[in-house]
């Protein structure tokens, strides 16, 4: 990575105020930045130095859900916590939420800083996002963490209550022009998805004052629309022809509502890939244990690549 390789902005006065704000309770040197792309402002933040690691938030949250993981990485790494497009502090139009442009969008960020390669942690919408862009560019992702979601071949082997449990991305898809629907799923969301601890007001009101934002609001029913429409019949068709060759680690909450009963139809299509189960963690993983996340993905990172299919073994930690 070179000083000149980012095409960034600096944040106009209140964006630098209410990040600061932020900021100011990480153990780290956090850094906040501005990439154009695909014509968008997009919001990073970056701390520590050395190899890259991508951190990909979830829905209905932005880069600060990586708080609590932030500072113990930075000791190693230089983690890169984008806001993904229509989320957080950066743009979003109200096209553009295919996974493969999702995906784009992270390709592209990586290009300005001149990463060539990188380690990825996604959760949830990260999830989605990472899986696709592991299994389009390969080559450029060395391990890959997916959080609090399901895997590209779960339509092999899944049982009616994954398809019913998240029955919220239904109800968006179809109604998701209603603010009021909207406010009241993504309220929702933080009480009836987390099972170790609470969100505190202050913490909710840090993400639904982002999740009210007209960008949000695009974001929140293009990409479960484009979901129901498009990439579940898609992977339905086409998830015998999708290989992964970059290793994974698949990590679900076992008291996650919207992840339970995942199988482990991956194991004919993933070359390195395990499937855990995170003890008394509901989907907010990187809240609910920040300090066994942290412990397992600098486990898994030091672990030498192994070339062949793991076990389809599911296992927990905590």
């Amino acid at each position: 990575m070179t000083e000149d390789s980012a095409q960034t902005t600096s944040p106009d006065p209140r964006e630098s105020a209410a990040l600061a704000s932020l900021t100011a309770g990480i153990d780290a040197d956090v850094r906040h930045h501005f990439a154009e792309i695909d014509g968008l402002r997009i919001h990073y933040a970056e701390a520590g130095s050395g190899d890259p690691l991508i951190l990909l938030h979830g829905w209905p949250q932005h880069w600060w859900e990586w708080r609590q993981l932030i500072g113990p990485l930075a000791q190693r790494y230089l983690v890169i916590c984008p806001d993904i497009r229509g989320m957080g502090w950066s743009q979003g139009p109200t096209t553009g939420y295919t996974f493969e442009r999702l995906a784009r969008d992270l390709l592209e960020l990586m290009d300005q800083l001149g990463v060539r390669q990188t380690r990825l942690v996604g959760r949830d919408w990260g999830l989605v996002i990472g899986y696709r862009a592991c299994l389009n560019w390969p080559d450029r992702f060395t391990q890959f963490v997916a959080l609090a979601g399901v895997h590209p071949w779960t339509v092999l082997g899944a049982t009616l209550p994954v398809y019913t449990r998240p029955w919220h991305v239904y109800a968006l898809a179809a109604l998701g022009r209603s603010r009021s629907l909207q406010s009241r799923l993504i309220a929702r969301s933080f009480h009836a998805w987390r099972h170790q601890g609470q969100f505190t007001d202050d913490e909710i009101d840090v993400y639904l004052r982002r999740m009210r934002t007209p960008d949000a609001f695009s974001a929140t029913l293009g990409f479960n629309r484009n979901l129901m429409v498009h990439e579940v019949p898609h992977f339905a068709r086409h998830y015998r022809m999708l290989r992964l060759r970059v290793p994974t680690l698949h990590l679900n909450g076992d008291r996650d509502p919207l992840s339970a009963g995942v199988p482990e139809s991956y194991c004919d299509y993933a070359e390195h890939m395990s499937l855990e189960q995170v003890a008394d963690c509901g989907h907010f993983v990187s809240e609910e244990q920040p300090d066994v996340l942290a412990g397992r993905l600098l486990q898994f990172f030091d672990a030498p690549t192994e070339h062949g299919r793991l076990p389809c073994l599911a296992e927990t930690r905590g």
